[in-house]
């Protein structure tokens, strides 16, 4: 990668002290909240997400609110971190707490949770966040707030719970939920941080990470076409680049000169989700101090605006962190990720003779009526025996 005696030496600097320049708007935030927390006028308009992801509103929402009140058996926190990660936003959470709650598995009931969100949202509501789109499976609704909530049905079905408990490495856990009904590169890996919070996914920090599309921008920015370069078949290169700067992020800020204020209330460095998080904030900051390069996006879409009457709470950091597993690295040996998709059936519309006996037209969980395929009933006697019994049973086959 290009040394820091290049041309775009200047935007390691933006790169580096723009994470030290929002964690110190924290302090000062916490300091004094009714004061000017920076001088910096692209921090001061614009809206920025905090260096360390576990400090962002939500996620301290998610750890106080979601997981570390209710239940602690493992399977009611994994229902719990679900289903506040199908709509993420503090609002939908507290309505149906406040409707159904204490929200739980065990007296989990569909219709409920849809006569709750169905008035919600003739009313006017917002169900979803607005910071990234979250898209939905198809399992026959019309609203994505069903098909969400059947998307949790089959992950609490398929025992989620017992699979991350029971998961050799990080990279299984990615595999596992990816090929899930509508589970993308970006929400997998979301899903996989907000569980990290809990006791349930019991890993190391720096043991897996993804660089999404912000991410990569923001690295595309840094280091310019060697990083294009660098990139072949054999190896991840934009992990690597967020593994080595985690690895070398002291040296950066001592060069630089910068203070840096590590995590309460252990000094914890960036990990690399923290450095992932931190590299789509520098792909934004760049956006406006250095638009000359160039990348999907040129504007900023949320300006900050500063409350008169917000008082922050302290943050507090997740108890699951203090477990002594979290020490041990277990990164998985072979680090390329096998991605198969989960098919499971949801019904069968049809049937005809094929050249080796009966063939069923199958209509798959999550996925759209387009996608059916014409199975044969052999393939389908050890999976879906009970569906195949019960649809000859209708027909008198």
């Amino acid at each position: 990668m290009e040394n820091n005696s290049n041309p775009r030496s200047h935007l390691t600097l933006s790169g580096v002290s723009r994470p030290n320049g929002r964690i110190s708007m924290i302090g000062a935030e916490l300091d004094n909240p009714h004061r000017m927390w920076t001088d910096d006028p692209i921090l001061q308009k614009y809206y920025f997400c905090n260096t360390y992801r576990v400090l962002d509103k939500l996620c301290q929402y998610m750890i106080r609110e979601v997981i570390e009140k209710g239940s602690q058996d493992p399977i009611e926190i994994v229902f719990r971190v679900l289903l506040f990660n199908s709509f993420t936003k503090i609002e939908t959470w507290e309505l149906l707490n406040q409707k159904l709650g204490p929200l739980t598995w065990a007296t989990y009931d569909r219709e409920k949770y849809k006569h709750v969100l169905a008035k919600a949202k003739f009313n006017g509501m917002a169900l979803y966040t607005g910071a990234f789109i979250k898209p939905a499976p198809h399992f026959g609704y019309t609203d994505n707030y069903m098909n969400h909530l059947c998307l949790l049905e089959v992950f609490m079905e398929n025992h989620l719970a017992l699979r991350l408990l029971n998961a050799p490495t990080l990279a299984d856990v990615y595999e596992y939920i990816i090929s899930f009904p509508s589970m993308g590169d970006f929400t997998t890996y979301q899903l996989m941080l907000n569980l990290s919070y809990t006791k349930v996914l019991n890993f190391n920090a720096n043991d897996f990470v993804i660089s999404g599309p912000g991410s990569s921008s923001g690295l595309s920015k840094m280091f310019g076409k060697s990083l294009a370069r660098a990139k072949n078949p054999e190896s991840d290169i934009e992990v690597d680049a967020i593994r080595w700067l985690v690895e070398t992020q002291d040296q950066h800020f001592e060069r630089l000169g910068i203070n840096f204020s590590r995590l309460e209330p252990k000094k914890l460095p960036m990990d690399v989700a923290d450095v992932e998080h931190t590299l789509c904030e520098v792909d934004k900051y760049c956006r406006i101090a250095h638009p000359h390069l160039k990348g999907r996006r040129t504007m900023i879409r949320r300006n900050f605006s500063p409350s008169e009457d917000y008082v922050p709470m302290p943050s507090v950091v997740p108890k699951a962190w203090s477990d002594s597993a979290r020490s041990v690295s277990r990164i998985r040996t072979n680090q390329k990720l096998v991605v198969e998709p989960r098919y499971e059936i949801n019904r069968l519309g049809g049937h005809r003779k094929g050249p080796y006996g009966l063939e069923f037209l199958v209509f798959w969980s999550g996925y759209p009526n387009s996608d059916a395929t014409w199975e044969p009933e052999l393939s389908l006697a050890s999976d879906a025996p009970v569906i195949v019994k019960e649809y000859k049973a209708a027909k008198k086959l």
